[in-house]
């Protein structure tokens, strides 16, 4: 190995040394460092932390569920993740393109010119995207229809202009957003590897393995956010249509077992109008895209 190869190296080897260490450091400050030092020395993972939880017909919930919580639980969580599924399948595809056009496109830019890069979801990718979101959206509209109505037949729901325009502005969001992460990824890591000193092919191939190999988290979080925003819409659409039906709405942060503080101090809160109560997925939650908080649609028989 030449003396110029061997310093290379070395500096790729401190670049990720950095980074791991940087990694460690966040388990420390997250978790304490007796707690991160059971994760690292005992391969105990992060399962191990106590939690505050409760197990309910295997679903894993921040406390013991109301009866009116009964009736919706699992089919929401249910319809959580299979959306984030659907829709995080069309993003990882979706990934995939972005990385070949952003590496052809930064091939013709050079190290000045770097930060110029721009990428963008083809219009096959934005109709997928923007059919699993109906397709979502729908769903969310269906489990009112059921809670609701469950002992007597009830019309299938439908996409209106209203709708339409909901879904068009979120798949052009969610498609942006993740063309934007892939973007940064690219300009981020061929600026590094440049100032490592690599050139040529080696520093495209470095940077395509990073790009290629890294984590998928942000397009995880995409997906459940999209998920989950489009499936309350849903909800929340058919709700206003169904009135009549119900009395009153009240805010349930059941779904995430460990509640931060913003979604649980509005856990149990009720209205008779949702335009009264918190938004959800709550705009405040700490985990952002990872709010599976719900509005739950009641109806309260007069006494007699």
């Amino acid at each position: 190995m030449s003396l110029q190869a061997k310093v290379i190296q070395l500096k790729l080897e401190a670049a990720m040394a950095v980074r791991v260490a940087n990694g460690w450091q966040k388990l420390i400050d997250t978790h304490g460092e007796v707690n991160a030092t059971d994760f690292y020395s005992k391969h105990l993972g992060l399962n191990h932390l106590e939690k505050k939880s409760v197990t309910w017909e295997g679903l894993t919930l921040y406390r013991e569920p109301k009866e009116h919580e009964k009736l919706c639980l699992k089919s929401i969580a249910q319809a959580q993740e299979s959306g984030k599924e659907s829709v995080g399948q069309v993003l990882l595809s979706a990934r995939e393109e972005l990385i070949d056009q952003g590496m052809k496109k930064v091939k013709k830019l050079d190290s000045s010119t770097y930060h110029e890069l721009v990428i963008n979801v083809t219009k096959d990718t934005t109709s997928q995207l923007k059919s699993e979101l109906e397709t979502v959206l729908l769903k969310g509209k269906s489990l009112v229809i059921s809670e609701l109505s469950r002992q007597k037949a009830a019309d299938d729901p439908e996409i209106d202009d209203d709708d339409e325009e909901e879904v068009d502005h979120l798949s052009d969001l969610t498609g942006a957003r993740v063309a934007n992460d892939v973007q940064s990824r690219i300009t981020a890591a061929i600026t590094r590897f440049a100032l490592l000193g690599l050139v040529g092919s080696a520093l495209y191939d470095a940077v395509r393995n990073e790009v290629e190999t890294g984590s998928v988290s942000y397009v995880d979080r995409a997906a459940q956010g999209a998920t989950n925003k489009v499936l309350n819409f849903g909800r929340a659409k058919e709700a206003r249509a169904r009135k009549e039906d119900w009395t009153t709405v009240e805010y349930s942060a059941i779904l995430d077992s460990n509640s931060c503080d913003p979604c649980a101090s509005q856990d149990g809160e009720q209205a008779s109008d949702e335009s009264d109560l918190t938004p959800t997925p709550n705009p405040d939650c700490l985990g952002t895209d990872l709010c599976r908080c719900f509005h739950v649609f009641i109806y309260e028989r007069a006494a007699a």
